[in-house]
This record gives C-alpha cells, structure tokens and sequence, in this order.
C-alpha cells in the first residue's frame, strides 16, 4: 500500500509539474515539440482528475481503517464501535483492509505502570541493611473485552537480583456482572495481597505477619470468576477459583531449615501430585465505605494424604470525614489455615504434631487531609498490629508486633515512610526490634 502511494503521488507530481496551466503548455509545446492537440490535452486533464480522486479515496480508506481499529480514541470511531463485536474483522470480506484492522502498529491500547521502592531495616538481631525493588506492570487492552495484566518483580536478595513473575493473566468481561480470568493471578482471598502490598500502596515499610509470605498463597495459577452485584442500596462482590494445589514440607535434610517442617509450598507451579485447589470469596458492602468478606481454600497435598483448609475473614473500612477534619482507613484480616495431624520426617527422624497454624493483623491510619496547614496535610500516622500463633508447630513459638509509622506524602503516589517496630516472641526466642524506613513511589 506505501509502495502505491507513493507511485501515486509521484505520478501526481509529475502531472501537475508537466501539465501546469493549459497556455503554460501549449506554449512549451511550441516551441520545444510537436503540437498537442485538443483531445490530447483533455485526455491528461481527465487521467489527472482520475489520479487525484483515487489518491484522496486511499487517503480516506487509510484514514478509516486506523479511526476504527480498536485501542484508538473512542471519540474517532464511528457510533455502535464501543461493541466488542464491532470492531472484529469482516472475516467474509476480501477487503485486506478490513481484514488487517486488528494487526495494525498501535491498534491495541498498551500501558506500562508499576512502582518501586528504596528501603533501610536496622534491627536487633539483624544485620541492618538497605533493600531496593522495582515492580513494572504491563496493561493490555487488546479490544473492549479482552485484557492482559503482567507483572515482574526485580528484587535485591544476597548477592544477586531475583526476579519473578508475580502475575500474567488473561482477562474477558462477558458482561456487567462477570469477569472470566485464566494464568497466574493475585489471590482474591488474601485482601492484604490483592489491594495493599504494592510498596507506594501499603502504609507500613514491611508487611504484616500470617497473611504475606505466611498463611495464604500470594498467587494462584488458575482461573478464576469474579464480579459485583448490586443489592438494592448495597452491594456484593465475589470471586471463585481453581487452580493449583500446594505441596506439604513433609520432611527435611540436615542442611534445610528445621521450621520448615509442616508449611505449604504455594510455588507448586507444576501441580506436583496433581491435585486442584478450589475456593473464593465473599464481600459484602452494607454502606460504600465498609466491606466484610469471607474466603476460603480447600484443596489436596501432594506427597500427603493430608487436605489443606484455609479460610479468612477480612475488614476494610474507608472514611472521608469531617468531624475529624480528615481521612480514616481501618483494614483487618485474620487466617487460619488447618492441615491436621500429621508424621514428618526430620532428618530421619518421625516428628509428630497438629498443624494448624492462624495469624493476621489490624491497621489504622489517619491523614489530616481538611486541616488548613499544608504541611499536616502530607502527614499520615499509622499503627498496625500483627500476629502469628505457630507454637506448637516445629517453629516452637508465637509472635507478635507492634509498629507505629508517620509517613510524608510528597505527591498522591510518592511516599516517606519512618517506622519502629516492637517485636514479642513467647517461649524465651529473640525479639527484633528496630526501625525501617521506606520511599516508594507508583508510576
């Protein structure tokens, strides 16, 4: 088609650099060749003509065939185009156009986000350290319905980068009320995970016991339903999964960790053993600024004859007040997770005990976003208490923290976070207590 064209315009150059004006030309003709005669002429006025209409017909057909390609300016596309159906090819035309509307450069909309975060920990019985990580978020939307979220996170541990996929999902909005999901995707019953850990996001420099890096898997990979209904004045939402089954640590080398012992393996990427996980969850919105849910998990273990039930229960409450001159956000989960009792093996050795385990933690932050200084406006404090009960597992005690946190917010997505933390382990094993400091941002 470029090729046409500009053999088009070309051709429509020389015409009109040949040609010019009619004295124009019969004087050069008289002068410098043989006489053109009147039917002559008229004959290259009218294939000029003819050039100049099929140049401006590709120029319109071009112009058509980006306008309604999807992924294009909604307002350049003509009226009915918002349907999905509308902007599929006609696949019973032979017209390549129409046919080529869905391959052309820039014909699906495409955005890079993500954040990342800079951190210092100094901690008692800890080596204190600075951390880095950087979590770039690639959106797709390949038409009005189909669209596909990925996520990579590059972080600092020893002495290499580790990277990993967090998500790389495919999603198609079959209606108002249903969403069909498929790859690996952010656990919807993990409230923390799914809403609160990215770094510019979560109020605190770390994350809370049990619910990250504990009790629940961050991920599945699967698919996955999930919407809203309106319930008159309130509001529910649900999601409901299969995916791939955990794997139960049921015994360690003498160069593994002893702790271990017990825990679920959510990495199980390959679906060792062949089991499937299946559950959801539950919210429910009685007001627009509280939800209450409920998740679930059940599913097999491999190399055990052993189930896994895990089930959750979260809380998150927003509120623009002005009685306190600012804005309260109150978030709470708690976990349990139930395998039962059970052998394992430590080091050769049989170890019996009952593995259940539960966790979670409770947030509350206040930003005086009404008061009329601007300093006090970009100031948030935070407390958050969290909690682990695991003694009689082979970790062999229960924890819980306290931290208090001022942040200072230097744009919407940019953030200065100071924490200290107070740390409280039963059965004589060592507290870390200390400090963290975090700057993060959302892009």
């Amino acid at each position: 088609m470029k090729h046409q064209r500009k053999l088009i315009i070309g051709a429509v150059c020389a015409l009109a650099t040949g040609l010019g004006s009619p004295p124009t030309l019969f004087q050069a003709s008289a002068q410098e060749g043989p006489y053109v005669s009147k039917d002559e002429y008229q004959k290259l006025q009218r294939e000029h003509e003819q050039l100049k209409q099929e140049l401006q017909q590709i120029k319109t057909m071009l112009q058509n065939g980006v306008a309604k390609a999807p992924g294009t300016n909604a307002a350049a596309m003509p009226a009915g185009s918002g349907d999905p159906a509308a902007n599929e090819p006609d696949k019973s035309s032979n017209d390549p156009l129409s046919l080529s509307r869905y391959v052309f450069p820039g014909s699906t909309r495409f955005l890079l986000t993500g954040y990342g975060s800079a951190g210092f920990e100094s901690l008692s019985h800890s080596d204190a350290a600075f951390n880095a990580q950087f979590n770039p978020l690639f959106l797709w939307k390949v038409s009005d319905r189909l669209l596909f979220e990925g996520e990579l996170e590059l972080e600092l541990e020893d002495s290499e980068t580790e990277t990993k996929l967090e998500q790389a999902h495919l999603s198609y909005l079959a209606n108002d009320y249903v969403t069909f999901d498929a790859g690996k995707f952010l656990n919807p019953m993990n409230s923390f995970v799914e809403r609160y850990h990215m770094a510019w996001v979560n109020r605190l420099p770390d994350k809370p016991l049990a619910v990250y890096d504990g009790l629940l898997p961050e991920t599945y990979v699967g698919a996955q339903l999930r919407g809203g209904i309106p319930l008159g004045s309130t509001r529910l939402n649900y999601a409901a999964f299969i995916a791939n089954a955990p794997k139960l640590v049921t015994g360690v080398g003498p160069d593994d960790e002893f702790e271990s012992l017990g825990t679920l393996d959510f990495d199980n990427f390959s679906n060792e053993g062949g089991s499937i996980a299946s559950g959801g969850h539950i919210g429910f919105l009685p007001i627009p600024e509280l939800e209450i849910g409920y998740g679930i998990h059940y599913s097999g273990l491999a190399d055990s004859d052993e189930d896994a039930f895990l089930h959750s229960v979260d809380l998150n409450y927003v509120r623009d007040s002005d009685a306190l001159r600012g804005l309260l956000r109150v978030s709470a989960q708690w976990v349990w997770s139930q395998v039962g009792n059970g052998t394992y093996d430590n080091d050769g050795t049989p170890l019996v005990f009952r593995n259940d385990r539960d966790g979670g933690y409770a947030q509350l932050t206040y930003r005086p976003t009404k008061v009329d200084s601007s300093i006090l406006r970009r100031l948030e404090g935070v407390f958050r208490f969290d909690r682990f009960n695991q003694r009689d597992t082979p970790v062999g005690y229960d924890e819980s923290r306290y931290t208090v946190g001022l942040n200072c917010w230097l744009t919407p997505k940019t953030v200065f976070k100071a924490a200290y933390q107070f740390d409280d382990k039963s059965d004589g094993a060592q507290n870390n207590n200390g400090v963290l400091f975090q700057f993060a941002t959302g892009f």
